[in-house]
């Protein structure tokens, strides 16, 4: 598989988009870092919005990530010089999705406040990072996962090794309209242990300098699974501390190398 140079990245969302009939594309953007300005310079068909805005955790909307709406009949050479700047960078999540514009961001700043512990904690969940993506989309249940995918037909990123990949949702569009009585995307014990070992797979693979090659490996996502099935594992055998959980991590990272 060949990682796709920003202008064939581009090019392929927007023949998606004429494929679906749709005349719009959507992206969540990280501008974690970086500011506000690229937003006056990508052309948005609307006010670009940021998710975190009005929640509990509206401190950090200026650094979180925002919605654009972008027409997709236009070549957007704007939008290209900001893929080739942020080439690299995990900043951009694409959907293709009908659901009017103030509906779709309702839902994504819904689904972007998680809770847990009977409403007593509350975090970001970060979904629209697209390291984290298809992990959340695998730790939810079906009504989360239906929650955070209904509105949009397909989910479009590029994951740690440069590679397109995308998620089809489309069947789920067939389902009746998910009746969701919480203000939040309320998670249970087995969500959070799930997420917190890719938190921990991405935290450990930083902290000791792990890279694929010294495992025979040629992939930094395959790398990164292996370090989350590895807490995992280490998890369901009550392996605590970190010298506890070296050997675990070292043999399933070498498995099958």
């Amino acid at each position: 598989m060949t990682a796709p140079s920003p202008e064939a990245w581009l090019y392929m969302l927007l023949q998606t988009a004429r494929e679906l009939e749709l005349p719009w594309l959507d992206l969540i953007v990280d501008q974690a870092e970086m500011g506000a300005r690229w937003q006056s310079r990508v052309g948005a068909l609307y006010p670009p919005r940021m998710l975190l805005q009005d929640t509990p955790h509206a401190e950090a909307a200026d650094e979180g990530p925002v919605l654009v709406r972008l027409d997709a009949n236009q070549p957007q050479t704007r939008l290209l010089k900001l893929l080739r700047q942020w080439q690299g960078q995990p900043r951009v999540l694409a959907l293709f999705s009908g659901w009017d514009y103030d509906q779709l961001a309702e839902r994504l700043t819904l689904c972007m406040q998680a809770s847990w512990d009977k409403g007593l904690q509350q975090g970001v969940l970060r979904f629209h990072d697209p390291r984290l993506f298809a992990a959340v989309v695998d730790a939810l249940d079906e009504p989360r996962r239906q929650l955070l995918l209904e509105p949009a037909v397909q989910w479009h990123w590029l994951d740690r090794d440069g590679h397109a990949r995308m998620l089809d949702a489309t069947a789920l569009q067939s389902l009746p309209p998910l009746e969701w009585v919480h203000d939040t995307l309320t998670l249970e014990q087995p969500h959070i242990d799930a997420l917190a070992c890719w938190h921990l797979a991405e935290t450990w693979r930083q902290n000791h300098l792990l890279v694929p090659q010294l495992y025979g490996l040629d992939s930094e996502e395959e790398l990164v699974r292996r370090l989350a099935q590895a807490h995992q594992a280490a998890d369901k055998a009550k392996l605590w501390s970190e010298a506890e959980r070296i050997p675990v991590v070292e043999r399933m990272l070498r498995e099958n190398a």
